[in-house]
């Protein structure tokens, strides 16, 4: 068996992401969290099916120092754990290899004909748990 799926992304920091200080806005962690998990879904080849049917349970951030308008930050998004129905990435956002966000996010397998969560389909499970590194 592989190692969990991961992957690294680049994203400059946009003004509209930034408060009146030009240091970025809490929310956009987010971003640049979802931005590489579009990016692993999409290597990975589960984007189409996967993301209607991935609700967010929970997120926890720890900011550990500012990013600024137009910096460039590297998010690193692995999968720690999948569960029966749920799966938890832990990430970082780093600039020029100083680490200035860390943090999980969870998910879980929704199946939108019973209106709950539901076991990982078995492809999609193995994706996750053994596909290793992806290209960013």
């Amino acid at each position: 068996m592989g190692e969990p799926a991961s992957i690294v992304t680049s994203r400059r920091l946009e003004w509209s992401e930034t408060d009146p200080m030009g240091r970025w806005h809490y929310a956009t962690a987010l971003r640049f969290v979802e931005h590489a998990e579009t990016s692993l879904h999409e290597r990975l080849g589960v984007a189409q099916q996967a993301f209607n049917q991935m609700p967010r349970l929970n997120l926890t951030v720890d900011f550990l120092g500012p990013l600024h308008y137009a910096e460039v930050a590297q998010t690193t998004l692995a999968v720690e754990h999948v569960g029966r129905s749920s799966l938890r990435y832990a990430f970082t956002i780093a600039r020029s290899g100083v680490v200035v966000a860390r943090g999980t996010l969870t998910i879980a397998w929704f199946d939108p004909a019973t209106g709950r969560t539901a076991p990982w389909p078995e492809q999609i499970r193995e994706l996750f748990t053994a596909a290793g590194p992806q290209g960013g």
